[in-house]
């Protein structure tokens, strides 16, 4: 059987890329009502976090082209599915730091996430 390719819309990848925005700003909210020893056990999340969301933060048009393909990032359209909200960013990064290290570059960040998917 063959696998068909979803193609999604401007529209569904503006809804996206807030859903994103919004639980990077929920993970904020949390590091203030947690405080500061939270904060600093969370340290390398929140630079995952920092790292996976700049690729987001690029205009619709070349998140589209960078991110289309890329299964990791394809993702953040199934959580949109089941709840409505993203958990994107919580799964990459629970893979990221299982990682003895990596670039912070956001776009060669989620292309070693589409290698990850790939190879699972």
């Amino acid at each position: 059987m063959r696998e068909e390719k979803v193609t999604f819309t401007k529209t569904d990848w503006q809804r996206a890329q807030t859903a994103v925005f919004n639980e990077y700003d929920r993970l904020i909210k949390r590091l203030h009502v947690e405080g500061v020893d939270y904060t600093i056990l969370q340290a390398r999340r929140i630079v995952i976090y920092q790292d996976l969301i700049e690729e987001w933060k690029h205009a619709v048009p070349t998140l589209m082209t960078d991110l289309t393909d890329n299964p990791a990032a394809l993702s953040v359209f199934d959580d949109l599915a089941t709840d409505g909200q993203s958990h994107l960013l919580d799964r990459c990064a629970k893979k990221m730091e299982n990682w003895p290290d990596y670039i912070p570059s956001p776009l060669t960040i989620w292309l070693e996430l589409e290698e990850d998917a790939t190879a699972e």
